[in-house]
């Protein structure tokens, strides 16, 4: 009886699917519309019955914010934004552009990007993608490869928070960098195979190209600045846009908080956290590191503390799982940019699954370089590298100031770079002229 049930029943969803083939997305947008508003729905009635844990969870939320990300992106997203419409972004990518279009199939703009991210974290590189994207300095495809490399986490988080602050050891930081930053690349490299094809645009660079490089991005400099608004306009659009983007990614850090609160208190967490640990059982993976995992897919620091106080699991595999939970960088990260990424015609679902291959890199490559760095660092506890004793106050001053300093290095180094770039060709072809 069950198996002509069963059979009945296939038969019926295959009816319906043929019947209502012309109506499925319509079908499927309404259920995800009533999925969302369920979600919605459940928290609100959660927050009601938990108002207290809410709170608390929201104002720590709001208190993390406020003394360690506020001071430490300002400065990159106001200063991004006024390089990119000084023009002085574009004089740049004009003489990287030998380096960023073999390597990762993007203009030299992506080089600003890509370095903006690794020194200042989530999410400014989608931020500067974007902003590249919407004054057309990228295409569509070029922005989507761009993205999928650019979403990195910043060495304040990594060495400062998550080494320092949670493990106690300053060598767990440069290897975490390691294989985070080098799992970005190698994403870039993967990426910059996607849609190779639509590449009628560009053509490569050849010795008059390398000749007029410099001549070339100064032009570049100045029809830039023909094009934008005196500076003191520009400097208001900046600010006011950075301003924007900080209370928003402000707002997601205290949702997730309070989200990945209730989702403890219910329970679910560790719901999930069972099942998977029976069916990952003959990998012998600890359960707490599998919860650990699962808070991390939500939020970013709150899974990085959990690794980090898992004792009783060997330094290698809390390394790994810390390594994974940053290259994925969690749902919190994920909802900033993508309500950055929406303004732009980028593929969201390409973008989180670059974010999935980067934790896997990142784990993956955790295991193959912890041997190698074992024979050159003996992890150490340190005993006054890291302050907990700083007031609110001298947190945020020393993040901004932190920041800042970090902001005008490396602007400096990346104009430096370019222009040895840029006068390297043109000695190369020199000398081969006159040979």
């Amino acid at each position: 009886m069950f198996g002509v049930f069963m059979i009945l029943l296939v038969l019926a969803v295959g009816i319906f699917f043929i019947r209502y083939k012309a109506q499925r997305k319509r079908l499927q947008k309404l259920l995800v519309d009533y999925l969302i508003i369920l979600v919605v729905a459940v928290l609100v009635v959660c927050i009601i019955i938990f108002p207290n844990q809410s709170v608390k969870a929201a104002y720590e939320g709001l208190k993390v914010w406020f003394a360690v990300v506020l001071p430490a992106l300002l400065p990159f997203f106001i200063g991004s934004e006024l390089l990119v419409g000084l023009g002085v972004v574009k004089f740049i990518g004009t003489l990287l552009e030998p380096i960023m279009r073999p390597l990762f199939n993007v203009p030299g703009e992506g080089s600003f990007a890509f370095a903006m991210s690794v020194t200042s974290g989530y999410p400014v590189g989608v931020k500067i993608t974007t902003k590249l994207r919407s004054e057309g300095l990228l295409s569509q495809i070029e922005a989507q490869r761009l993205v999928a490399f650019c979403s990195t986490s910043g060495p304040l988080f990594l060495i400062g928070a998550v080494s320092i602050g949670m493990f106690k050891s300053s060598e767990v930081g440069m290897l975490l960098a390691i294989c985070h930053y080098v799992a970005a690349v190698i994403v870039g490299l993967f990426f910059s195979f996607y849609k190779r094809g639509y590449r009628e645009n560009f053509s490569p660079s050849s010795p008059s190209t390398h000749r007029n490089l410099i001549k070339k991005a100064f032009m570049q400099l100045n029809i830039a600045r023909k094009k934008n608004p005196p500076f003191g306009i520009l400097l208001g659009n900046a600010v006011r846009e950075s301003i924007n983007t900080m209370l928003m990614v402000g707002g997601f850090i205290v949702l997730f908080s309070v989200i990945i609160n209730i989702l403890d208190i219910i329970g679910l967490i560790d719901i999930v956290a069972n099942c998977l640990y029976f069916l990952l059982q003959p990998l012998h993976i600890d359960f707490s590191i599998i919860r650990a995992i699962i808070t991390g897919f939500f939020e970013i620091t709150i899974g990085s503390k959990m690794v980090a106080d898992t004792l009783n699991t060997a330094l290698i595999h809390r390394i790994a799982a810390t390594a994974f939970i940053i290259g994925w960088s969690g749902f919190s990260i994920h909802a900033q940019s993508i309500s950055i990424l929406s303004t732009t015609d980028i593929n969201l679902y390409l973008y989180i699954f670059s974010k999935l291959l980067h934790g896997i890199f990142s784990y993956i490559l955790v295991y193959l370089v912890y041997p190698i760095f074992t024979t050159f660092f003996t992890f150490t506890i340190p005993t006054s590298y890291y302050s907990e004793g700083l007031s609110l106050y001298e947190k945020i001053i020393s993040n901004l100031k932190f920041s800042v300093e970090i902001f005008i290095l490396l602007f400096i180094g990346i104009l430096f770079i370019s222009l040895f770039i840029g006068f390297g060709g043109l000695i190369t072809h020199h000398f081969k002229n006159k040979a």
